[in-house]
């Protein structure tokens, strides 16, 4: 089926697939293209901006995900999940002489919202969407890591500094995509490496410093074999503490990537799956960032998920028949709601703990057959969902995600933001909304630019510690930790120069778009799908031919 995006009024095809999953799931094709789509859902999800203001329930100072002007009441995290007050108590019935949309904003604003969703943290308050986090500051969306700063999206890892999307790592800095390494700074798409130091596509390396596409290498620089004195020699002036040679290092690697031969895909033990990033799955369909998921399409970042249509950000243990969903853990059967944590059957739904048969609710924990937030019994329940689920057809609300003036967040500081960058005016004119950006005053005695500070992470003294740093690149001031000071020390790594969200946003320059492009490979000209558009200038080869010639 050929449609045209009302979106971005870019043409696009449904698969035959696809046209089966919407009429498996009980609803009409909607005209809007993946990236549209994706966008919208994502807008929905705060995970890395984090703000002062105060608890509507105990008065105390808090830290949340929403901003203090933003007209929701706001529980501290004990206050939220304690007996003090419950969500069943902002219950209405349904007028069915308004549209649906119009009477969710309302409770909306009524039912209080958790300030956190960071689950059994320990010494890791300063973390969002987390759980089991130990020791740990700003890392959002991941969890049971210990010891680990500025991180994203990254699972059991120990003392790692400014890393996404990388698990079971120890003592590591800057990483992208890598899993199991050890003592490795600037590492990029490699596994289990060791004393490495700006690597992409390496496995299973002991101490390589500039290098691409190796596997179990030992006293590497540049591609170049040496003996272990060379090495040695070598790497004392490359990684010699400095922040200069730091960034001279940054830029040659930035060339090697360019020119360096790629896989069409980043996949590992896969069958019958297309996208980027997927590993130990099957028969996923246009999925990216997808660990042990069966039967996805249209899926950007799950775990352990099955037959699910149309979704961003769903994990835990075993979710299923989920569609039109966005930050979701062990749901099953669950449509069009988000911030929705073990629920089986959730509809048109904010934040839904462990639930049942719940419909147009928010903040509801421990509760089934409700809409609105009013409790039925489950005959009546069925009865008025229909009669609901009619009336949202005739209003044309039926089948599509909540509006985008009903997300809790402005575009520039939801997800959707990082995956698909917009200017002001571009984010205005598709309906989000724009939160002015204001620069923080910092609180302490000593400013100090970036530029200013010691070249050399030795020569930087311990009272660093009470300055603001002004960030190279915004001009915004921040502050390291002394866990951070700590690790730099004893890595022999200079301190930054630019603060956390910046360095982010150069590691996410680095992740290929979600979008599939046609190319043949580049030597035995076979067509096939890749994130790689046909101008870069990388070498990209289909998966035997790069196992052929590359490993």
């Amino acid at each position: 089926m050929h449609l045209t995006c009302e979106t971005c009024s870019a043409d696009f095809t449904l698969t035959q697939k696809e046209l089966d999953l919407f009429r498996s799931f009980e609803h009409e094709p909607t005209p809007i293209c993946f990236d549209c789509q994706q966008k919208h859902r994502m807008s929905f999800r705060n995970g890395r901006n984090l703000y002062s203001r105060t608890c509507n329930k105990t008065g105390e100072k808090i830290l949340t995900v929403y901003a203090p002007e933003k007209p929701y009441k706001v529980y501290s995290q004990s206050a939220w999940y304690g007996d003090g007050w419950d969500a069943i108590e902002y219950g209405r019935d349904f007028d069915f002489s308004r549209p649906f949309f119009e009477q969710f904003k309302e409770l909306q604003l009524e039912v209080p919202r958790c300030a956190l969703l960071n689950i059994n943290p320990e010494n890791s308050d300063y973390c969002n969407m987390c759980a089991g986090n130990k020791n740990c500051y700003l890392v959002f969306g991941g969890d049971y890591n210990e010891d680990s700063l500025y991180c994203t999206m990254n699972m059991h890892n120990r003392k790692l500094i400014d890393g996404d999307y990388s698990n079971e790592n120890e003592g590591c800095y800057w990483l992208f995509n890598s899993h199991h390494c050890y003592g490795t700074q600037f590492a990029f798409d490699s596994s289990n490496c060791s004393n490495c130091a700006f690597i992409s596509n390496c496995i299973g390396c002991t101490d390589c410093i500039l290098c691409t596409n190796l596997k179990q290498k030992t006293f590497c620089i540049r591609n170049e074999q040496l003996t272990k004195e060379q090495y040695r020699e070598q790497r004392q002036s490359l990684l010699d503490g400095g922040y200069k040679q730091q960034q001279e290092n940054i830029r040659e690697h930035e060339q090697q990537r360019s020119m360096r031969v790629v896989k069409s895909h980043y996949t590992l033990s896969c069958e019958d799956c297309s996208g980027d990033y997927i590993t130990h799955s099957k028969g996923c369909k246009n999925c990216f960032f997808a660990w042990n998921c069966e039967d996805l399409v249209n899926v950007i970042l799950a775990e352990k998920q099955k037959d699910c249509f149309h979704c961003s950000y769903i994990g835990g243990e075993g979710g299923m028949r989920n569609f039109n969903q966005v930050a979701t853990i062990n749901g099953n059967e669950c449509q069009f709601s988000y911030f929705t944590n073990d629920s089986y059957h959730s509809e048109y739904s904010d934040t839904a703990f462990y639930c049942k048969y719940v419909f147009g609710c928010v903040g509801l924990r421990h509760k089934e057959y409700c809409i609105l937030n009013k409790q039925y019994t489950k005959e009546a329940f069925l009865v008025l969902r229909e009669k609901i689920v009619a009336h949202m057809k005739n209003t044309g609300e039926w089948g599509r995600f909540f509006p985008k003036h009903l997300s809790c967040f402005a575009y520039n500081e939801s997800t959707a933001h990082e995956y698909y960058p917009l200017t002001k005016t571009e984010a205005l004119a598709q309906g989000y909304l724009w939160r002015k950006e204001e620069k923080e005053k910092p609180k302490v005695e000593k400013v100090i630019p970036a530029s200013t500070l010691p070249d050399d992470i030795a020569d930087i003294p311990d009272d660093i510690l009470n300055w603001a740093i002004l960030c190279e690149k915004s001009g915004r001031p921040f502050r390291i930790v002394k866990a951070e000071l700590q690790f730099y020390r004893e890595m022999n790594l200079p301190v930054p120069h630019l603060e956390h969200s910046e360095r982010f946003a150069i590691r996410m320059q680095l992740m290929n778009p979600f979008r599939l492009y046609k190319r043949p490979c580049a030597i035995c000209g076979k067509e096939m799908k890749t994130t790689y558009a046909p101008e870069r200038p990388e070498k990209v080869v289909c998966e035997s031919c790069y196992l052929d010639t590359v490993y």
